[in-house]
């Protein structure tokens, strides 16, 4: 289900509970893509949610709280206490020094390009390397491309 109608609800909601028009809101970004996200058919991307956030002068943790709070029907306070639950299980699989590691500078490390081996494939692919195939002996025998066979070589 969508959280976009609860995202909307929410972001109404708080703009009323502070007395604060769209045009005030909007310093963030401009009136008409918050009239489409207060309607439900905008979605907001991170940086956007950051900046709507510091224009209510709110956390974007909170703005997500309280959006799931009316999507899954409980309170803000039950789904920080989930998450929190959730972080907690990770442990220290995401631990911030984890999380560091994959930005330099405040930019993603770039990493190479791969899909994950078909474990399979690649048992075969080396078995027939070990018998001492070449790759495009392989790929007939496998029925394989070139390529996947050359990919699995390595």
């Amino acid at each position: 289900m969508s959280l976009k109608p609860a995202f909307a609800a929410m972001l109404r909601s708080v703009r009323a509970a502070q007395s604060r028009t769209q045009e005030n809101v909007a310093t963030a970004t401009s009136r008409t893509y918050l009239g489409h996200l207060e309607n439900g058919s905008s979605n907001v991307s991170l940086d956007k949610l950051h900046e709507l956030a510091q224009s209510l002068g709110l956390s974007p943790l909170t703005l997500i709280a309280l959006t799931l709070s009316a999507h899954d029907e409980c309170s803000a306070t039950e789904a920080l206490q989930r998450a929190h639950d959730e972080i907690h299980e990770l442990g220290e699989a995401v631990k911030l020094e984890v999380i560091r590691a994959h930005l330099v500078d405040g930019k993603l490390v770039k990493r190479k390009p791969h899909r994950p081996a078909d474990a399979e494939k690649l048992a075969r692919v080396q078995a027939c390397k070990a018998k001492g195939m070449t790759q495009s002996a392989t790929a007939r025998e496998l029925l394989l491309s070139k390529g996947t066979v050359h990919l699995l070589w390595h």
